[in-house]
């Protein structure tokens, strides 16, 4: 006694991409650019003085040297382009 067993394959074609679809893709595309977020700008060295000068704040009444010290650099780093032009 013999058995035979057939299978049918079907092949069906992925349906295409409505044409509104490959337009609002193209243009998102294209415009995504101009939304994208701008870096933050580096801060000065006036502002990173300010931030060194605020720590040396909270500082002050637990390591008051430590805090001095702090001070100075701060001053050093906000004087230190002007130190480089004048060379």
């Amino acid at each position: 006694m013999s058995h035979s067993t057939t299978i049918e394959v079907v092949h069906v074609d992925t349906p295409a991409t409505p044409r509104i679809a490959t337009l609002i893709d193209l243009l998102f595309n294209a415009f995504a650019g101009l939304f994208q977020p701008t870096p933050p700008a580096a801060p000065t060295r006036v502002q990173e003085a300010a931030a060194v000068r605020r720590l040396a704040q909270s500082l002050m009444d637990t390591d008051p040297g430590f805090a001095a010290d702090l001070y100075a650099a701060a001053s050093r780093h906000e004087m230190q382009d002007e130190l480089q032009a004048g060379r």
